[in-house]
């Protein structure tokens, strides 16, 4: 049997190698499981890499962390904490319209007709939806001709923009596109008003009687509505209100004691409205 030159120097290579290869089995055995949103340690880590699921595991220490802890980004950090913070509604007086624009269907024709915000603008018209609001020449111009509200926003900067549009087009449309429609809309009146506040209106809801007997135009699909359209709010430029809180009977339907015709509100009604308005105000 031969003997080795350098017996110690085996020892010590062959020591070497077991501590080390150990060291990588116990590294493996404390790495970490990701089972759906749950991170259960102790486990090696399987199929982050593959489509179809498949045990690949990370070439380096350095991927591994950056899986687990991505790196991150400090410029956007400084960024996101510049971001103007969540506006909150205030008391405003009347004064607080001189700026405002309210644009909607009759809902909003009755605003400017009964509601005694004279000093505040309006771009309404009976029958108006989101899919026909930059289409219709229901506002004027500097020139005194009617146009478009496009034309008129490219004319004239407002302080604030009321919308309220959506009872008209419940039966027309799927809600997807309503919503798509809605939210290209708000975009085009903020790129064309970009100082200006926007506030969605949420679509005001019908009397009991007229929501049971009516398969379009009832108060569950307005409720489903409005929770679309909520979700364009940021709370910064964009805010969403509701002025259903002020004349529901209670169980979600317009109350019978506010409406003559089961969808509109009678003339006195509207100071009510005012009044909501005027605690929801934004102060910049």
């Amino acid at each position: 049997m031969r003997k080795l030159k350098y017996p110690l120097l085996f020892l010590l290579i062959l020591s070497m190698l077991i501590v080390e290869g150990f060291g990588q089995y116990l590294h493996l055995s404390n790495r970490v499981q990701l089972t759906g949103n749950v991170i259960q340690p102790g486990a090696a880590y399987v199929g982050l890499f593959c489509k179809s699921g498949g045990n690949v595991q990370p070439e380096t220490e350095e991927t591994w962390q950056a899986m687990v802890q991505p790196e991150v980004n400090t410029e956007e950090k400084e960024e996101n904490a510049e971001l103007v913070p969540e506006a909150q509604f205030t008391t405003v007086d009347a004064s607080y319209f001189d700026d405002a624009l309210f644009i909607g269907d009759s809902r909003m024709v009755g605003m400017h007709d009964y509601s005694g915000l004279d000093n505040a603008t309006y771009y309404a018209e009976v029958g108006l939806t989101i899919y026909s609001l930059f289409d219709d020449k229901i506002a004027p111009l500097a020139d005194g001709s009617m146009g478009t509200i496009e034309q008129a926003l490219q004319e004239r900067q407002f302080g604030k923009i009321y919308l309220m549009v959506g009872i008209n087009e419940l039966g027309t449309g799927t809600r997807e596109r309503f919503l798509e429609t809605y939210r290209a809309a708000v975009e085009k009146i903020h790129a064309l008003q970009p100082d200006a506040l926007i506030f969605i209106q949420g679509i005001l809801y019908v009397t009991e009687s007229r929501s049971q007997s009516d398969a379009y135009i009832n108060n569950p699909n307005i409720m489903t509505r409005n929770a679309d359209i909520a979700t364009l709010a940021d709370n910064k430029q964009i805010f969403y209100i509701d002025v259903n809180e002020v004349y529901s009977d209670g169980n979600g339907n317009l109350s019978t004691e506010y409406s003559f015709d089961n969808a509109h509100l009678k003339g006195a009604c509207y100071d009510k409205w005012v009044t909501f308005l005027m605690e929801h105000g934004i102060v910049k």
